[in-house]
């Protein structure tokens, strides 16, 4: 079994994106990265002028702002966070469909980089880019939630799957599963419905009780919420600094991505799994067991 890997170690990042919620939330913690060379790809003045007074704000130094698309051409890895926001009840095929026109815009210029994709559906657009360009992808989406769930859950130990609770399986250290998101789509539309009700009619004792039950899937029941009533995406800022410490040469400490796995039979899928000295950081065994048990995944994030 073999795990795509970065292109290099660089440090000019180019992010393309950046004034929306989660490159607000980003920017205190990417200020810390100092092995970084960072240049925001902007397109209007609008985005320039949100940009520059935002690093202010944040008291970041030395960042720049480009109009120019070479800045991306010469960058090593591209930060990708541009792209419309994930609805409560919007269509993740609509999703996908606009914000693969804009990533399509980009694509020949982010050939051969590493690319770290953060915009939604990202699982669905890391396989389409992957599929497309020769480069090195990989979606935080996964790490993500496992920063949130392992918040709830310690002895959760990894995730296989999408930026998708009804396409993971959480295993514990054991590498037995204790939680079957594929298996659970009534469940989650339950609790959608109940949340939207007790939000509607602001009974929020009772979406209290509802968001404190004990539960493997609580972590999603709390960032449905947190999304639509709080204005910050710490935990997805979290991820991109880790796989961008994990691209820069922090390879020891374990960390989930979406990325290009190939199988013994030499088929390859992009598919979200913990990774550790650019090695996959459980058994191939178990991997292995998930997408045959979970054929409809391995079908749809295939790749030639």
């Amino acid at each position: 079994m073999w795990i795509n890997t970065p292109k290099s170690n660089g440090g000019r990042l180019c992010v393309i994106g950046g004034t929306g919620q989660v490159g607000q939330s980003l920017m205190p913690l990417l200020g810390n990265c100092e092995n970084w060379e960072v240049v925001f790809y902007v397109e209007t003045h609008e985005q320039a002028c949100r940009l520059e007074c935002s690093f202010q704000d944040h008291l970041v130094q030395n960042w720049k702002i480009s109009f120019d698309r070479a800045s991306i051409a010469n960058s090593h890895t591209v930060l990708f966070i541009a792209g419309s926001k994930t609805a409560a009840q919007g269509s993740k095929n609509d999703l996908f469909a606009d914000n693969k026109k804009i990533i399509d815009r980009y694509l020949e210029l982010m050939r051969g980089k590493n690319i770290i994709l953060v915009t939604n559906p990202c699982t669905r657009l890391g396989w389409y880019v992957e599929s497309t360009i020769d480069a090195f992808t990989m979606g935080v989406g996964v790490q993500n939630d496992y920063n949130r769930l392992s918040y709830q859950k310690p002895d959760i130990d990894y995730i296989f799957g999408a930026h998708n609770i009804q396409e993971q399986v959480f295993y514990d250290a054991r590498e037995e599963c204790v939680f079957d998101g594929f298996s659970n789509a009534q469940l989650y539309k339950h609790h959608r419905e109940t949340q939207d009700k007790y939000v509607s009619a602001q009974l929020f004792d009772l979406l209290r009780e509802e968001l404190s039950q004990d539960e493997y899937f609580k972590w999603w029941k709390m960032q449905r919420y947190h999304s639509i009533a709080n204005l910050s995406s710490y935990s997805c800022a979290r991820a991109i600094v880790q796989t961008l410490d994990y691209i820069g040469g922090a390879r020891a400490v374990k960390i989930h991505g979406e990325v290009r796995v190939r199988l013994a039979s030499g088929d390859s899928v992009f598919v979200g799994v913990p990774i550790c000295n650019d090695q996959l950081y459980c058994t191939s065994r178990s991997l292995e067991s998930f997408l045959k048990a979970k054929d409809e995944y391995f079908e749809k994030y295939r790749l030639a």
